[in-house]
């Protein structure tokens, strides 16, 4: 399950405006043809669980009738938040992303990260005490050669290699078992259409050998779906070097819903911060102040179910305070609405760092 407003703003964000004037005599609506994709990437947070497969099935029961258990399950991914990474700097005038600044920092062994903090282990911290887990990433692009021969594969030999490198970080942060059930969303920059994979065992193996490498990005804009390989590999009963990506991939089944810590359909499209920095919006502090004013402790809670304000709050308050903030937001997202009320003392805590 795909947070459909957090996949909207990332699609928002993709968009750049330009700031050339429309040329005179141009019928075109205003910066209709002026904007430009910048690609970029996302962590994506949520739960993983069971689910019946066939929702709508009814079975008559009787205080004598077995338990269910014989109905098929399914995994289910549900994606509650989608984090980007600020400071992203897509490359060759953004067509292709900034992988780099979410690979560098993504490190599930405990050895090799840094001593200070990064804006990827605080998130990852954050959305520990919201009960989410990083369960996938989203990459975009706005590049033809996706659809070329009329053969559809959003997902290239590059994006495969990166998707393997997040899959074996995950992997080492959270067990083989759960880091394996690791999803690669793609969404078109242009219209915002998505697709969900995950990546076969065989290619994050290769990836983690070092079989497969990441084809070279350059100013030719090349089409990575057929990658070169340092060894052969067989393919259909013959070997070669020559590897199409598709074989990589598993389709895999996606629905829309909207995530517990989006903000909500009300949300604004372009977020509630900054996107190079993360920081708070200026409204969107007057926004939460104003809410705090109100003896209605709920309309504050329901402000801060926005997974970008809460790690953007947690940069500005202590640990121990930012903790207890969000098993408050947590408490109410998931329906224990009645007594969840904010502490005066975490208000005034607030209301000191919001700018009152």
């Amino acid at each position: 399950y795909v947070c459909q407003v957090g996949a909207a703003r990332f699609q928002n964000h993709c968009v750049v405006q330009s700031k050339k004037k429309k040329p005179k005599g141009n019928t075109t609506k205003k910066g209709q043809d002026l904007n430009t994709i910048e690609n970029r990437v996302a962590l994506l947070f949520g739960t993983i669980n069971k689910e019946r497969v066939d929702q709508n099935r009814k079975v008559a029961r009787t205080s004598l009738s077995s338990t269910r258990d014989d109905q098929k399950m399914c995994e289910v991914a549900k994606v509650h938040a989608i984090w980007e990474p600020p400071m992203q700097k897509p490359m060759v005038n953004g067509k292709h992303y900034d992988e780099g600044c979410l690979l560098s920092t993504y490190t599930g062994d405990s050895q090799d990260k840094p001593t200070k903090e990064t804006a990827t282990d605080r998130a990852i911290r954050v959305a520990g005490w919201l009960g989410l887990q990083p369960v996938g990433w989203i990459f975009s692009y706005a590049d033809e050669d996706r659809h070329e021969d009329g053969d559809a594969l959003p997902v290239h030999g590059r994006d495969a290699v990166v998707g393997a490198k997040f899959q074996i970080e995950t992997m080492k942060l959270r067990g083989r078992d759960e880091g394996r059930k690791f999803i690669t969303l793609s969404l078109d920059g242009r219209i915002g259409a998505a697709e969900a994979f995950q990546l076969s065992d065989v290619c994050v193996q290769m990836v983690a050998e070092n079989v497969l490498s990441p084809p070279i990005v350059d100013e030719k804009l090349h089409s990575t779906r057929f990658m070169t390989l340092k060894d052969p590999v067989v393919v259909s009963g013959e070997e070669t070097k020559r590897l199409d990506s598709v074989l990589l991939l598993v389709n895999t089944a996606m629905l829309s819903h909207v995530g517990l810590y989006s903000g909500g359909t009300n949300a604004p499209i372009g977020g509630n911060v900054k996107k190079t920095s993360g920081a708070l919006l200026g409204k969107t502090r007057k926004r939460i102040l104003a809410a705090l004013q109100k003896k209605d402790g709920s309309e504050v809670l329901k402000e801060l179910c926005d997974f970008d304000i809460l790690l953007a709050i947690d940069t500005l308050i202590g640990k121990e305070e930012s903790e207890k903030l969000c098993l408050l937001v947590r408490k109410y997202a998931r329906g224990q609405k009645k007594g969840t009320v904010i502490g005066e003392q975490l208000k005034l805590t607030l209301k000191s760092v919001l700018g009152e």
